[in-house]
Order: structure tokens, then C-alpha cells, then sequence
């Protein structure tokens, strides 16, 4: 049971105007009264570390006390991420350029940086590519990255504009889009289809992918749940797609909204070679243990689109997946990082 003091701190650190807006939300989703579902999501909080977003997102108020302490919360994702990952390296994997020259090897697309450098070599290279991301050096949840056709009305083949624009906007990084493969585009053409693998490595160096979940399109170029993508469990061993798909606010597709193509069953390409990938790079960097990798599967195999030293820990124990008879990912966790002995 955490102690007096740290109870004190986190109840006075509460946000509660979010809290009760939250608690206005939970209402409809179930039948007990306000002031229980407050002060549920308060004990929730100290006893669980589980944020107000949590209990609602993953789904608290319908959960029973054994499911409860399965969930993995905000709480104890933060306590992970501090104690796996070395702050002092968290650059690596934030800064996409040094992500790139790290992990190179399993990008197979072409990519500059930084584009102010060198103006007559950035354009050489837009010239060479003129379909091409456009990415801020430290974004996330795929915010302001941009895809620029050189042929395009709003440019039409005016480099020194294209030039221009990316240096005024501090975007420095430019890469090739990713050829995604057909079985992929047969779900979403609009964005690559990226599929999340968190990875553990302990001290033995061993690693585990925890967990895996596809994030599909829905008509932007990007994918991201935060962005009006779609999540779904995939089957870690299988690469089969385990249920419906659901959005951000808790929307459930069956099928996909724009191809027609079933969520449900649909097998992922080239996935042994992707858990291998994750694998292998994930002892590139033994200071960041714990990762999520967002991996596209191109014409060419597995490619890494990117990696997070803080790995979301929601969007996989999404409340409107969870049955009576479900439990987190938090056991899966905990075995990871136990030392296989031989």
C-alpha cells in the first residue's frame, strides 16, 4: 500500500476539473452515480496508479478488482519508462534523424537531414524524390508531418518555395515514402499501416515483444490513434488481426470504413521477419529497454517508421475490448522481465 505522504501528494496534485468532466463522461457508459465513480477513479488513482483518463479509456468502472490489478496504468508505465529507459538517452529514439542513423539498416527508403545545411543538396534531393514526408525533428502522434508532391498545385515544381517553406517551418528532415506492400494497401491505401511492437529487454539482455496491435488509416496520411487512425489487436505469435478495430472515441469497425476489407482475421505480411527485426534492434540500444517501434511492412519486407521511448500503454487495453475474462498486458510484463535462468 503506497504510504501517507505519497497519498497526500497525489491527492492534492489532482486535476479535479478534468476529473469531473471525466466523470460526466464515465456516467453514460455505466449505471452508478457520480459521486461513486469520483471517488472510485480517486482510489483507482492511489491504489492502481491509474489517471482519470484511464478509468475511463481502459475502463475501470466496469472492471473487477483482479482485472484491476492486471492493467497496466499510467502510473505504473511512467515507474517503467524511468526505470528501463536512461532519460539521458531518451534523444535517441526522440530525435528521428539520430533514429535513423542508429537503425538505419532496417529503414530501406532514402533520407536527408538536416535540410538547412545544405540548400543546393536538399534540392538535388527533393528534385530525386518529388514525393516525399516532410517531418519536425522531435514530433509525435504523427502531429504536423507532412506530404509534399513537388507537382502539386500549391508548389507546382517550385523548389525554392518547397525549400523555403521547410526551412521557415524548422522542418528538417526529409524522407522517401515507404512502398507499402499490396496486402497492406488492401486494408488502407490513404497512409502506411503501421503495427506497433513493444519490446522489453531485460538484464540478460533477452528480449520479449509484449504486445502488438495494428494502427490502420482512415483517410489521412497517417495512422495515428491521435490522429483519427484505428487501433486492433494482432496476435503476437500469428500476425492475425484478433478482433475489431476502434478509434479514439470508441468507435468499433468490423470492416474498414473506406475499403470495405474485414478488420477481424486479416493476416499481417511478412510478420516473423518484423518480430526478428524488433528483436535485433532492440539490443542496439541496451539504455532504452523498453520501446515501442511502429513498423510498416513495405514491398521489401519490415521497415521501422519510428520508435518511442515512451511507449503508450493505453491503446491496447481499450475499454471497449475488454471482456468479463480479460486481463491486461501487466502479467506479460512482469514475466519479460524476469531472467530466463538456464
Amino acid at each position: 500500500m503506497p504510504s501517507v505522504s505519497y497519498l497526500f501528494k497525489r491527492i492534492c496534485s489532482m486535476n479535479y476539473k478534468a476529473m469531473f468532466d471525466r466523470v460526466d463522461i464515465v456516467k453514460e457508459k455505466c449505471n452508478k452515480s457520480k459521486p461513486a465513480i469520483f471517488c472510485d477513479m480517486v482510489w483507482c488513482g492511489l491504489r492502481y496508479g491509474a489517471g482519470y483518463v484511464d478509468y475511463d479509456v481502459i475502463g475501470f468502472y466496469k472492471l473487477t478488482s483482479a482485472q484491476r490489478k492486471t492493467m497496466l496504468t499510467r502510473g505504473l508505465n511512467n515507474k517503467f519508462v524511468k526505470q528501463l529507459n536512461n532519460k539521458a538517452y531518451w534523444h535517441t529514439l526522440d530525435n528521428k534523424n539520430e533514429f535513423n542513423e542508429i537503425f538505419s539498416k532496417y529503414l530501406k527508403r532514402d533520407w536527408i537531414y538536416p535540410v538547412s545545411a545544405d540548400k543546393e543538396k536538399a534540392i538535388e534531393w527533393i528534385k530525386a524524390h518529388p514525393v516525399f514526408f516532410a517531418k519536425p525533428n522531435d514530433g509525435t502522434c504523427g502531429k504536423n508531418i507532412e506530404k509534399i508532391s513537388v507537382s502539386d498545385k500549391e508548389w507546382n515544381s517550385d523548389y525554392e518555395k518547397i525549400y523555403n517553406h521547410l526551412v521557415e517551418n524548422k522542418i528538417e528532415l526529409l524522407e522517401e515514402p515507404i512502398k507499402q506492400c499490396d496486402e497492406m494497401n488492401k486494408l488502407n491505401s490513404s497512409s502506411v499501416n503501421t503495427v506497433r511492437m513493444v519490446s522489453v529487454m531485460n538484464e540478460a539482455n533477452e528480449v520479449t515483444v509484449l504486445t502488438t496491435f495494428a494502427r490502420i488509416g482512415n483517410g489521412k496520411c497517417v495512422d495515428n490513434f491521435n490522429s483519427g487512425g484505428m487501433t486492433a489487436k494482432v496476435n503476437v505469435d500469428t500476425g492475425v488481426i484478433e478482433e475489431a478495430a476502434v478509434n479514439k472515441a470508441g468507435e468499433l469497425f468490423e470492416n474498414h470504413p473506406i475499403t470495405g476489407t474485414k478488420i477481424k482475421g486479416f493476416k499481417i505480411p511478412y510478420w516473423n521477419e518484423a518480430i526478428d527485426m524488433v528483436k535485433e534492434a532492440a539490443k542496439l540500444s541496451p539504455n532504452i529497454r523498453y520501446v515501442g517501434w511502429d513498423v510498416g511492412m513495405s514491398e521489401n519486407g519490415p521497415v521501422f517508421v519510428e520508435g518511442n521511448h515512451f511507449p503508450g500503454h493505453d491503446i491496447y487495453q481499450v475499454a471497449e475490448k475488454i471482456g468479463p475474462n480479460d486481463i491486461g498486458v501487466l502479467p506479460k510484463f512482469e514475466v519479460a522481465m524476469k531472467v530466463n535462468k538456464k
